[in-house]
């Protein structure tokens, strides 16, 4: 009989018992899964709580987790990175630390691959839910009714295409070491969610990408970093900017340019008012830097297509707000 090869889970934790004791509930997931060849990968980034005690408890009795603890560098972009290198697996999978799989969640996942040996991406069924447990989606791949399993399979060029401007699919999956490894989440500049960039351009070096019939359950928490209220959320208008030249020069930008510059005018104006909101405890060093990326962001929005999007009053009144970047800034940087 063959034997199983060595799948890789990597799970990045960072004060993950004061957020929720998560370190013990995503081991009840990992070690419990009935795939047994695994390595699972914990990045301990600089945890100032008993998060590394509790990972070093639960290795004491599992030879398969190997914990790795580096600095805190403030962005997560880091630790996937660290991750990502440590990992020598055929097949990477990739666990939020505050998330939840079935037990045979990767069993599944493998058994698909053997079953479609052109895929080189493996995604559960993806159940997105509030912390009070109600459900805002599920995806088979893409948005679905039901979590009825129904076997499909997307091109790789297919999938970064659907996530112009916004993301059509969700993919939390098993990935074949070569196509995980394409591109290092060592993005070239700290971000917030870099990883979205870093991400998409992983999805594209895919021959395939499939679905099985396990469950992936990720959560949605106000107090993760992504939905604080913070300095860090001005990144998501430069990650606009970022991907506007990555998806024209791929030729995937015009057909969802609409719905890329609508969002990119969104997230530019929350970015102007999360700018003005924490202003004065900024350096001034940090102050020019997020005003000169807010500039950048505001220079290359498509402001034809986005006005064309609005009618009636609505029209004029962006359309005056975005006739000047000083105009749009004042204006929510008194709006209340």
């Amino acid at each position: 009989m063959q034997a199983q090869p060595l799948i890789s889970i990597i799970t990045t934790y960072y004060n993950s018992v004061q957020l929720g004791d998560f370190v013990k509930s995503s081991m009840k997931c990992l070690q419990n899964q009935t795939y047994k060849n695994l390595e699972l990968i914990c990045v301990n980034d600089g945890s100032t709580d008993s998060t590394l005690d509790d990972l070093e408890s639960f290795a004491k009795l599992d030879s398969r987790i190997k914990i790795y603890t580096k600095e805190n560098q403030k962005f997560a972009q880091y630790s996937k990175a660290y991750g990502q290198e440590k990992a020598s697996g055929e097949f990477i999978f990739l666990f939020d630390h505050d998330d939840l799989i079935d037990f045979d969640t990767i069993e599944k996942c493998y058994q698909t691959f053997l079953s479609h040996p052109e895929l080189d991406i493996v995604t559960p069924i993806v159940i997105t839910k509030f912390t009070s447990g109600n459900i805002k989606n599920t995806h088979n791949i893409y948005l679905s009714d039901t979590a009825t399993f129904i076997f499909k399979k997307f091109t790789g060029s297919q999938i970064i295409k659907d996530t112009v401007g916004r993301y059509d699919n969700h993919i939390r999956g098993l990935y074949r070491k070569e196509v995980f490894k394409s591109h290092s989440y060592n993005f070239t500049e700290p971000l917030l969610n870099a990883d979205e960039i870093v991400e998409r351009l992983i999805y594209e070096e895919a021959r395939f990408v499939g679905n099985c019939n396990a469950v992936y359950t990720h959560y949605i928490h106000p107090d993760s970093s992504a939905k604080l209220l913070s300095p860090k959320r001005i990144d998501f208008a430069r990650t606009d900017f970022l991907l506007r030249k990555i998806f024209k020069e791929k030729g995937i930008y015009e057909n969802r340019k609409a719905i890329f510059e609508f969002i990119a005018y969104k997230n530019l104006v929350n970015a102007i008012k999360i700018f003005y909101y924490f202003a004065k405890d900024m350096s001034a060093e940090e102050h020019s830097k997020h005003d000169k990326r807010l500039r950048e962001s505001y220079n290359n929005l498509d402001k034809k297509i986005i006005i064309s999007q609005f009618s009636g009053f609505a029209k004029y009144y962006n359309a005056f707000l975005l006739s000047n970047f000083s105009l749009l800034s004042n204006f929510y940087k008194y709006k209340k």
